[in-house]
């Protein structure tokens, strides 16, 4: 069985961050194993406050968890501070982890500020290098990238391909679900090539509490599996509208995915 190493938030409504994570793994048919990285106070509603775990204690489970399980991939979530955003750089260096895709959580939907300019620096220019694959969407992308991202044009692939060339990530996945039309476009962009994949919008995203969470942690499942990148995200796409199609109303706030 396939081992998936989750670091990310604590969500208590089960619809976002460590809990959602885990039940994408499971039922994908593979192991999941986490690190919680800070706790939240939130709902379906939105985000009220957020505590991050202690950064040493943090970096020790950690530590213990990727050499005792050696996981086939690495998911990241919410990170919380820069201190523990630290910690991980430093792991990383140390073990030889595999297929290590990040979603770059910078602010909740409903408008909680996660990082601070100086994490998000960090995060750009030290953070992002040491990973496979970075997985924001639309807003994310245009923090990172620092362009105005319209659509998915050539002008701007380019531009971002070549920004990510100076900035030494690997490869990003644009998720497009957050842009307008009938149809979701996610592009893997590596240094030397662009790939796009389409699929029919299944609702409207901004709508529905999770959806990126369950993305990153999907394709690093896949990642896991052996598929290579565009498979894995053909295979993504495939999986998350399926649960975008089947979500549910549990509370008063946003729907919620249910894998």
């Amino acid at each position: 069985m396939k081992k998936v190493l989750i670091i990310a938030g604590f969500d208590p409504s089960g619809g976002a961050g460590v809990l959602l994570d885990v039940k994408v793994v499971r039922a994908l048919n593979s192991y999941a194993a986490s690190v919680v990285t800070s706790l939240t106070v939130q709902d379906t509603q939105r985000v009220y406050d957020l505590k991050p775990i202690d950064p040493h204690f943090f970096e020790y489970q950690l530590q213990k968890v990727v050499e005792d399980i050696k996981p086939d991939s690495l998911k990241i979530g919410l990170l919380g501070s820069l201190e523990i955003a630290k910690a991980v750089v430093k792991i990383l260096g140390k073990y030889d982890l595999e297929n290590v895709v990040c979603d770059p959580v910078l602010r909740s939907t409903s408008g909680f500020e996660f990082c601070k300019s100086e994490f998000v620096e960090f995060l750009k220019y030290d953070f992002f290098k040491a990973c496979d694959v970075i997985t924001p969407n639309k807003n994310e992308a245009e923090v990172i990238f620092d362009v105005e991202i319209k659509d998915f044009d050539e002008d701007v692939l380019s531009s971002i391909q070549e920004k990510m060339k100076k900035m030494g990530i690997k490869s990003c996945i644009l998720k497009g679900g957050h842009l307008p039309g009938e149809v979701a476009e996610d592009v893997l962009i590596t240094q030397s090539s662009i790939f796009r994949v389409y699929a029919k919008k299944q609702g409207f995203t901004d709508n529905i509490h999770g959806t990126g969470c369950a993305f990153s942690t999907a394709f690093a499942t896949f990642l896991a599996k052996g598929y290579n990148m565009y498979d894995a995200l053909k295979s993504t796409k495939e999986y998350i509208s399926n649960l975008i199609y089947n979500s549910t109303k549990i509370g008063s706030g946003k729907l919620i995915l249910n894998p």
